[in-house]
């Protein structure tokens, strides 16, 4: 595995971490609105990260 490859693995993994905390308060509080939209920005940028990886990955087949 490369560095950028276990760089990229480990920003997914704070991204995810970052939002199962804003997720559990979001749990507790559900009327704010700004723990939601925080949350699905994080949510675009998991799914990006994925998307390149994806796209990477598929180009060296």
């Amino acid at each position: 595995m490369s560095e950028t490859a276990i760089e990229e693995k480990r920003k997914r993994d704070e991204l995810k971490a970052k939002r199962e905390l804003l997720f559990e308060q979001y749990l507790k509080h559900p009327m704010d609105t700004r723990l939601a939209l925080e949350i699905k920005v994080m949510d675009d940028q998991l799914a990006e990260a994925a998307s390149q990886t994806k796209r990477k990955t598929g180009s060296r087949n």
